[in-house]
């Protein structure tokens, strides 16, 4: 089975499966993660921390938001 694929290309073959690994993406990919990540977790915590007043007094816009979805 040797004989049927030439002498540089098996070399070839051989030394890709020993090379680096560099798993990159271009800069813009990583500023928008960033970005999106940096959101997510600002609109998180504000769930959490921000409060609402209601009848019932203050509660927290997390709880709120799923009192009204069970009344609704």
């Amino acid at each position: 089975m040797s004989d049927l694929f030439r002498k540089e290309a098996l070399e070839n073959r051989s030394r890709a499966l020993y090379g680096e690994v560099a798993l990159r993406g271009p800069l813009s990919s990583w500023i928008l993660t960033a970005l999106i990540l940096i959101f997510t977790i600002i609109a998180i915590t504000l769930l959490f921390v921000l409060r609402v007043q209601t009848e019932d007094g203050p509660m927290r816009l997390f709880f709120w938001l799923l009192s009204g979805a069970k009344s609704g």
